[in-house]
């Protein structure tokens, strides 16, 4: 179930919609399974997550040095991070956004029948109601190198952080952990109920309109769903 820290907010896109862009195939297996894929952070494309910024480790390492006659808090820090929480921390990821992204599309949906979900914050937290993970959600934290700030203390935040070179994605994560009698996976599939989860499905700007209205409102009748279909905005045929 949704679970609220103080270390994950949502403060600048409380009241955004909220989108996942995927294949037609990773819709599917959501309707069939009525379960969200959390990869954990080793899986994620960019290789960065989760680990500590260089320049804000060594500021992390001066500090250290001048409050203590050796670094051992700052070099543990780092190895519990990276070395022992990235493979046992999972995510799913959401853009913030009033519109549909062009840049998504093409990013996330190469497939011509792909789809976009959309849904809002309060939806997404409910919709966790009957998982027995602990799931929590937060804005991302984007980290720009020139003027460095991080934060140490709650090993949470260094998986809500990313360099600012992803920024444009406003991203909204979800996250659990894996307790520590549970064995070591490189994913998870987490409970969802699918009917307050998905509001609207948009139709991807490649696919065939006519032909995905039929598939979609198949899907509707078949899992008794009551998402409303919309036809993207954008017509850009060499996306």
């Amino acid at each position: 179930m949704y679970i609220e820290h103080p270390e994950f907010k949502i403060e600048k896109n409380k009241d955004l919609p909220l989108w996942r862009y995927m294949d037609f195939w990773k819709f599917l297996k959501l309707l069939s399974s009525s379960q969200l894929f959390f990869p954990n952070v080793e899986m994620l494309g960019d290789q960065h997550e989760g680990k500590i910024p260089n320049k804000i480790y060594e500021l992390m390492l001066a500090k250290e040095r001048e409050q203590r006659p050796n670094v051992k808090f700052v070099e543990g820090y780092k190895v519990l991070v990276e070395d022992k929480l990235r493979s046992k921390t999972f995510i799913c990821s959401w853009v913030a956004s009033n519109k549909e992204s062009y840049g998504m599309w093409k990013m996330y949906s190469n497939d011509k029948l792909g789809v976009a979900i959309k849904t809002d914050f309060e939806s997404l937290k409910k919709s966790f109601s009957d998982a027995p993970e602990n799931i929590y959600i937060g804005e991302v934290f984007y980290y720009d190198p020139d003027k460095p700030k991080y934060k140490i203390g709650n090993t949470f935040f260094s998986f809500l952080v990313k360099h600012n070179y992803y920024d444009f994605e406003s991203e909204i994560r979800c996250l659990t952990e894996n307790q520590p009698d549970e064995k070591e996976v490189t994913f998870k599939n987490i409970q969802v109920d699918l009917n307050t989860l998905i509001k609207e499905v948009y139709i991807s700007p490649l696919a065939s309109e006519t032909i995905m209205l039929d598939i979609l409102k198949f899907l509707k009748a078949k899992y008794s769903l009551e998402f409303d279909i919309q036809v993207s905005g954008v017509n850009d045929r060499w996306i």
